[in-house]
């Protein structure tokens, strides 16, 4: 007995295995997966003009801990929910899911705020131990 095998389909995969690829790999059964999931409207802001801004929203922004349905009761994760995070940042394409490239590029921005407002106190800090210095002597 021989077994055809598919690019999209591979015969040595559990059935929901196989139906999960296909459903990811198959043009057809990609779009209904999608035309069916429609997500939850959810109010977005404007995404964030300047690095400041994008930190104070961070600052902002709950953080939770939960598990998944699906993964053992021990296993713990840490982060802002997907709705809260589209809600205060206004980026991605479905509120339900927070994209890799909007994460890294609101914390990108939170640092260069961070290291702006660092620089900044350095340099308060070196003029007062100057003037402070200049004024003992």
């Amino acid at each position: 007995m021989t077994t055809t095998t598919h690019a999209w389909v591979s015969t040595q995969r559990s059935r929901g295995e196989a139906r999960q690829h296909a459903a990811t790999r198959h043009p057809w059964l990609y779009l209904t997966r999608r035309l069916r999931h429609v997500p939850a409207a959810v109010p977005t802001a404007r995404p964030p003009a300047t690095s400041g801004e994008a930190l104070a929203r961070l600052a902002e922004l709950p953080i939770s801990v939960w598990t998944y349905a699906f993964d053992p009761p021990h296993v713990r994760h840490l982060g802002p929910m997907a709705q809260d995070f589209a809600t205060a940042f206004g980026l991605g394409a479905d509120p339900t899911r927070i994209d890799s490239v909007d994460a890294c590029g609101v914390a990108m921005a939170a640092i260069q705020a961070l290291h702006q407002r660092v620089q900044a106190l350095e340099a308060e800090l070196q003029e007062l131990t100057l003037a402070t210095g200049a004024s003992a002597a």
